[in-house]
């Protein structure tokens, strides 16, 4: 049972250094042995559990896209509150970084996250646009994501212009109140 318990603990360190690595220099730029260092064991012992980078990159996704799959398709929550989604991205920053960075490189990255999660996510904003429900545009959506990926992002950036940390609960709750009341103002 050790044996099994230790796989376990080793993988998720795995995917915990390759989420960090992959957020602070993107997909592209991350070696195995990056990921190996940061773990602390050798390049080949990560092939034990992930078939390859892209396999390794999948499982890092996937891991953080699963709690907003489970809020959007969730009964309770239809579409999945606006706020509480925003509080999925705000309690992991992660997200907003690997997503800058496949969106900057383009290609495989990026179509990955379109594909497998940005689409399914969006189908049913893109339903309530197509129905003409007041304020759901496709540029009030886009704005709205993009405030909040770009505040994540940018995040270490205003931290040293501002010297405050932007992500602490009292600024994050501040920066929802501000996107309420946006909108608030553009649903009328």
């Amino acid at each position: 049972m050790a044996a099994v318990e230790t796989t376990i603990h080793t993988r998720d360190l795995i995917l915990d250094a390759a989420e960090s690595l992959f957020a602070r220099q993107g997909y592209q730029s991350t070696t195995i042995k990056n990921v190996a260092d940061e773990v602390g064991v050798q390049g080949p012992a990560l092939y034990k559990h992930f078939a390859s980078k892209r396999a390794l990159f999948e499982e890092v996704l996937q891991r953080l896209f699963t709690p907003f799959t489970t809020l959007i398709s969730s009964e309770s929550t239809p579409a999945g509150s606006q706020l509480d989604i925003m509080r999925l991205h705000l309690n992991n920053p992660n997200i907003s970084r690997i997503v800058a960075h496949a969106t900057l490189s383009g290609g495989e990255d990026l179509a990955l996250l379109v594909e497998r999660w940005y689409r399914p996510f969006f189908s049913r904003t893109r339903a309530e646009i197509s129905a003409g429900t007041p304020g759901f545009t496709p540029a009030s959506v886009m704005a709205f994501h993009s405030m909040l990926l770009g505040y994540l992002t940018l995040a270490p950036l205003h931290q040293a212009i501002f010297d405050t940390d932007p992500l602490t609960t009292d600024a994050l709750d501040e920066l929802l109140g501000l996107q309420e009341k946006l909108a608030g103002a553009i649903r009328q």
